[in-house]
């Protein structure tokens, strides 16, 4: 058998130019990383057909270059490639009424009114419950025994989290956890009606608790949008309606499918934690290193308003562009031993939550949310086994877990000795 007729698809070019890269199917398993390591080789943008025709940038340089050109690229037409032929026509629908999906003005002002939320106080609020409900959470898998790691651990963390800075009362909490449970929960082929009838319910809890907030407001989101201003008018009932949701979920989305990934680097880099249990690690530095291996989000889309050239490759105005960040991240150009995680030292800023104006506003409660879980885990696991088999999300826009079976052993400390303890 000759070299190349024993090569894997995934390594040959011309193979990975007929792969559907919309197809949440391929999701399931580890073929992506592949996938994008053979599109990065190629070294320009590449055409990709399949469900949607579209330029791929997998390189991390011209992944940057791309989003550099902010006025040449317009979100609200959609801002992902989406896993049936009917997603794109949803992606314009709530073009204009979503932050994630305007173009300025109107994204501006959305994020300026969103941003308020962020005060000193609530940041302060939210590091102090995150990192003890995280440390409790932790312990108590810990003591258990076997169990599935989202389910336990990254979800309540998550949901909590949200609820709290959106203004979910305690009695709807569990509610809206069962909403975004399902809302996340698999491929767009098989549970598709499930996961409509979720966004549509949790729309519907949006509307009626942005009504509670204008007529008992509170220090949440949810009465920052019941107040805000878009161009000198209140925000419409739709425009508040669909960020609320949105904040809901993307409050989840950055996050969450990190944290479902951290005991899959328990087990398989296990010198990242080893050097953090020992206290010769920065937390900082591990919470990033964590985003850049880990980056939620497999892709961005925008529309071309313009032609733009990148990489010798001339796009025209109209066409489709994809932005692999999760690629990007592992490009071995932009980042020394990308496959490694380290916990110390630097590396170059990564692209999880994109660059430029759409820049995710959720960042900083991402970074909240990881880095107490990581502290957490640190402190109170001493090693951890899967207990079963861990299932991916098929998901062409997000990359992460939907289970993960482990059992996590409880760190051990000598007679006389101490935990280490993150200050």
């Amino acid at each position: 058998m000759t070299a190349a007729a024993a090569a894997d698809p995934d390594d040959v070019l011309a193979d990975v130019l007929r792969v559907d890269l919309a197809d949440e199917r391929l999701y399931a398993g580890e073929r992506p990383e592949r996938i994008w390591r053979t599109l990065r080789a190629a070294g320009t943008p590449v055409r990709m057909a399949g469900t949607r025709e579209h330029w791929a940038v997998t390189r991390y340089g011209q992944i940057r270059e791309v989003l550099q050109h902010g006025d040449l690229l317009s979100s609200q037409k959609g801002m992902r490639l989406g896993e049936k032929a009917t997603d794109g026509r949803a992606g314009e629908v709530a073009g204009g009424r979503s932050m994630l999906v305007s173009d300025d003005p109107a994204h501006a002002g959305m994020r300026k009114a969103l941003e308020s939320a962020f005060t000193p106080r609530t940041i302060r609020r939210l590091a102090d419950g995150t990192a003890a409900l995280a440390r409790r959470l932790v312990a108590e898998a810990a003591a258990q025994g076997p169990c599935d790691f989202v389910a336990t651990v990254a979800v309540p963390l998550l949901t909590e989290v949200a609820c709290d800075l959106v203004g979910v009362p305690a009695s709807d909490r569990q509610h809206v956890a069962a909403l975004t449970n399902t809302a996340f929960s698999g491929s767009g082929y098989s549970t598709s009606t499930d996961q409509i009838a979720a966004h549509v319910e949790l729309l519907e809890y949006c509307a009626h608790l942005i009504a509670e907030k204008r007529r008992v407001p509170g220090d949440d989101v949810a009465t920052l949008l019941a107040r805000a201003q878009l161009a000198g008018r209140p925000f419409p009932r739709d425009v508040a309606i669909m960020n609320c949701h949105d904040i809901i979920l993307g409050g989840n989305a950055s996050a969450r499918f990190i944290l479902t990934s951290l005991p899959m680097t328990l087990i398989g880099h296990r010198a990242f934690w080893s050097e953090l249990r020992s206290g010769t690690a920065d937390l900082d530095v591990a919470t990033e290193e964590l985003l850049r291996f880990e980056a939620p989000v497999n892709h961005l889309m925008r529309t071309l308003l313009g032609d733009l050239e990148i990489g010798g490759v001339r796009m025209r105005r109209g066409e489709l562009v994809t932005l692999w960040l999760r690629s990007g991240n592992r490009d071995a150009d932009a980042f020394d031993e990308p496959e490694t995680l380290r916990a110390s030292g630097h590396r170059r800023a990564h692209l999880a939550f994109g660059h430029g104006a759409h820049h995710c506003i959720a960042a900083y409660l991402a970074r909240l949310e990881i880095r107490s879980l990581v502290r957490a885990l640190a402190e109170e696991v001493g090693d951890a086994e899967l207990s079963g088999v861990p299932q991916r999300m098929e998901s062409n826009f997000l990359r992460g877990y939907r289970t993960v079976p482990v059992s996590l052993r409880p760190r051990t400390v000598a007679a006389g000795g101490r935990r280490r303890r993150f200050t």
